[in-house]
């Protein structure tokens, strides 16, 4: 194992004074050192040891010297350098000796962690052979905050509480993924460490990766002694490890069956799936067919800084509601509920969302309660038309059921082909007509007339107008219209072509 020029100071400081310290990068990798010969050249990447202060004006900027001084006076000259002067009263030889057992320490916590791994080893024996390095609580946790291995946790109650209670753990997260001191981007393998002021303790975080995906989360927790530079080195080296053993994990598990999302991955992306399989393979773990089944399409792929991951959120909906299952699907989370071995109705499953979809910044599409396996792919469509087709009615509506598109789902569909003028009932554009040419409000009152059940007194009321004036209006409307607006389908025709219409107008200038 290489030490960095960071983690050789530090760990000389604990031993002996400096007087002074250049470092051109905190992460240049050293190996084992040599003593300086001058008639000898300077491997790269390498320590030397001298008790003289050398010309360093040709010193080569990718090794570090280390000088070795009685005077304590001593300072270094400027320059472009790595140089750690020392102002102690012992010889070159036992820093030497010192460099050389620093070595030795990181070496062998390697060797044991990579022993642990080979030897089919855990999550929590690694941390635990890493708690004389780092002198802090260790954990790592899943994307949805949930714990996975500790040591020393059991000193943080107010932590531990944290990483057990999954509502608490939510609001943390939520907390976390707002604020930009606390974001670790997906992608990233460089440490981040993490302000005291949410969980009242500073932690250094870095990304574990499974399948080419961050997963998880090593976090080293600042309480016995302060987090160092250092040890943004030294958490690599521990993430590596533990990287091993989660792509083991994972091997293991994978093996068994993840049946749920297995079948409904099938649903979702196999559009030639064999439904009769697809019902066997549900039944035999217990999702049977007289079973009633709700669906739900979170989105998950907006700003990703205002909300939760989708890994996060299927972990958050398995917990709470036992007989579910979610799956990423086009960069959504989608989740079936089994509402009769969940003992729900529909409307439960809403509220027990709520809360979590309001302060998760997330926004989330609902279908119809259908029974039977038959239906299912239809639901996941119902769901998802809810999310996009609702979100682009109201924006600022952050729950969307399918109950309330239904109609506009239908004029849209409707009018693919055909604009909505095209459809409707043809006289009624005769009133269109005369209200722009003649400023009449006859497509208003109609709309009145039809919104109120065809109550004349009711309509007038909410139009503001006389009764006289009203009667006055619908009279000049049958006659346009030609009919008497008695014949139930030609008033369903009306309601209709006035919903058509409003298809075709213009959005409103905002």
């Amino acid at each position: 194992m290489q030490l960095t020029s960071i983690l050789l100071y530090e760990s000389l400081k604990e031993q002996f004074d400096i007087a002074d310290c250049r470092l051109l990068s905190k992460n240049q990798p050293l190996a084992r050192p040599f003593f300086y010969e001058a008639d000898r050249g300077l491997l790269s990447n390498h320590i030397y040891l001298t008790e003289k202060i050398l010309d360093l004006s040709s010193m080569p900027e990718d090794v570090v010297l280390v000088i070795c001084q009685k005077n304590r006076n001593s300072f270094l000259p400027e320059g472009r350098f790595s140089c750690i002067l020392l102002s102690c009263d012992t010889s070159v030889l036992h820093v030497f000796n010192a460099i050389q057992s620093i070595f030795d320490h990181y070496e062998n916590w390697e060797q044991q962690l990579i022993s642990v791994c080979h030897q089919d080893g855990t999550l929590d024996e690694l941390l635990q052979l890493s708690m004389p390095v780092f002198r802090n609580p260790l954990c790592i946790l899943a994307n949805d905050g949930s714990l996975v291995a500790q040591a020393a946790l059991e000193g943080l109650p107010d932590m531990e509480s944290f990483f057990r209670d999954a509502s608490v753990r939510i609001d943390y997260l939520n907390a976390f993924n707002q604020d930009p001191a606390c974001r670790i981007a997906p992608e990233s393998k460089t440490p981040v460490l993490f302000p005291a002021y949410i969980t009242g303790h500073s932690s250094l975080n870095i990304n574990l990766f499974l399948n080419g995906h961050s997963q998880y989360r090593l976090s080293i927790i600042e309480k016995k002694e302060p987090i160092t530079d250092a040890d943004h080195y030294l958490i690599t080296v521990l993430a590596h490890q533990a990287e091993y053993i989660l792509h083991r994990m994972y091997s293991e598990s994978s093996s068994r069956s993840t049946t749920l999302q297995s079948i409904f991955q099938s649903v979702l992306s196999d559009r030639t799936a064999d439904y009769m399989n697809i019902s066997h393979l549900l039944t035999s773990v217990g999702w049977l067919p007289q079973h009633s089944y709700l669906c739900s399409v979170i989105q998950t792929s907006g700003d990703v800084h205002a909300s939760l991951n989708a890994d996060t959120v299927c972990s958050y909906i398995g917990a709470e509601f036992s007989a579910s299952c979610s799956v990423v699907y086009k960069d959504n989370v989608v989740s079936f509920f089994n509402l009769t071995l969940l003992d729900l109705e529909a409307e439960e499953v809403f509220q027990g969302l709520v809360l979590f979809i309001r302060d998760s910044i997330l926004k989330v599409g609902y279908s119809r309660s259908m029974t039977g396996h038959m239906n299912l792919r239809r639901q996941y469509h119902q769901a998802y038309t809810a999310l996009k087709l609702g979100g682009e009615m109201d924006p600022q509506l952050w729950i969307h059921h399918f109950d309330q598109i239904a109609v506009p789902y239908i004029l849209r569909q409707a009018t693919r082909i055909l604009p909505g003028n095209m459809l409707c009932y043809e006289k009624l554009l005769d009133l269109v007509q005369s209200d722009k040419m003649q400023n009449t409000e006859y497509i208003k009152t109609l709309r009145a007339y039809l919104e109120h059940n065809l109550n004349t007194v009711q309509s007038a009321k909410a139009l503001f107008i006389h009764r006289s004036t009203f009667l006055y209006r619908l009279e000049r409307i049958r006659t346009i219209l030609e009919t008497d607006l008695e014949d139930a389908d030609e008033l369903f025709y009306l309601n209709l072509s006035l919903r058509l219409l409003d298809m075709d107008e213009p959005p409103s200038p905002t």
